[in-house]
């Protein structure tokens, strides 16, 4: 009987073709989320020169920049995980020994692995609701359940970019003290 993987290389290699999309799409989604962020800011801009030079403002204006605004959070999540450059407490982490250090990194991850699950399963609830009664937004009558999908995408994604990098929270290439200018 032929063992499961007759080749050991091919499962490295599935893991490199796994490990190798999961990083581009994150970075993907990464970039469609700083774009969002500067059509938030263009379309902000724009609303605001026209309220104080033309008297009115774009009415949609306040209904997308919010839209934008969570397209960009959500999208640019998975990314900034993958490359540890998340928001992080680690005094206690410098404070306690190496092994309770890992103990902690691990409890970290187990939470951050139950919220997005928790999460992409109540944004799927919510989005279903909001496709099953075809919300929209109030004055530009925008649908709103893709922008909602935005949201469980995301965490899902975010799963993987996890599973990706085991039990261990993802650590920043960089130094922190090179972040400050």
């Amino acid at each position: 009987m032929p063992a499961p993987f007759a080749f050991p290389g091919q499962a490295t290699l599935m893991i490199k073709k796994f490990n190798f999309l999961i990083e581009r799409t994150a970075y993907v989604v990464f970039v469609l989320g700083v774009i969002c962020g500067a059509l938030m800011t263009t379309l902000i801009f724009i609303s605001t020169l026209m309220r104080y030079l033309g008297g009115y403002p774009l009415r949609f204006s306040d209904e997308l920049a919010g839209l934008l605004f969570l397209s960009l959070t959500f999208l640019c999540l998975p990314h900034v995980l993958d490359k540890g450059r998340h928001i992080r407490i680690e005094i206690l982490m410098n404070l306690v020994p190496a092994p309770a250090a890992r103990i902690m990194d691990a409890v970290g991850t187990l939470t951050l692995i139950a919220f997005c699950l928790i999460f992409a399963i109540e944004a799927w609830s919510f989005m279903g609701f909001s496709y099953a009664i075809n919300s929209r937004t109030d004055i530009s009558s925008l649908l709103l359940w893709p922008w909602m999908a935005i949201m469980p995408f995301s965490m899902l994604l975010c799963l993987l970019v996890q599973l990706r990098h085991g039990i261990s929270q993802p650590l920043s290439e960089k130094n922190p003290a090179e972040d400050i200018h």
